[in-house]
């Protein structure tokens, strides 16, 4: 990173790489979920007398709450601070954890799909997965002089160098 001054980004481009790294943490919880659900022979939810709608508004509330912590990290970063902030990445991530298993029981579902599913257990991974990629995107943004990449179709092929001076 440069020693330079910081590069302004705008509320849209931060809302836009919000909602690219909740897609990417919805992206990471159906690929997980589903890998665990064939190894395992079962589904994250079993339980009969669960609602159908219980789950994606427990998961999706989470992202929810995600997204508002991305924003707020978005505000640390761009107020100077260089480095991730790991008291709320930490505190999203544990977060998603107790999210899933208190409204889990709250909505009928058994302890073992709750407090002690591995399909739980990997929401504090996916979560912080989400909030890391989310903060290298926007620090190399706003604190690096780089272009943004480029396919390679895209690249000046007379002199074989980016567009951007690369």
């Amino acid at each position: 990173m440069t020693p330079e001054p910081r590069r302004g980004v705008t509320r849209g481009y931060v809302g836009g790489l919000v909602g690219a790294a909740i897609i990417t943490a919805a992206a990471l919880l159906v690929a997980a979920w589903g890998g665990l659900a064939l190894a395992l022979n079962r589904d994250p939810v079993e339980s009969g007398g669960v609602g159908a709608w219980v789950a994606p508004v427990i998961l999706a509330t989470g992202l929810g709450i995600l997204g508002f912590t991305l924003w707020r990290q978005a505000l640390t970063l761009l107020r100077g601070r260089r480095g991730p902030a790991w008291s709320s990445i930490v505190t999203v991530a544990v977060g998603s954890y107790l999210w899933w298993s208190l409204l889990g029981m709250l909505g009928g579902m058994s302890l073992g799909e709750t407090w002690l599913s591995p399909f739980a257990a990997t929401l504090p991974a996916i979560w912080a997965i989400a909030a890391l990629l989310f903060w290298a995107v926007l620090a190399r943004r706003v604190y690096t002089d780089r272009a943004a990449p480029q396919w390679p179709w895209e690249r000046n092929e007379r002199d074989g160098r980016d567009e951007g001076g690369e």
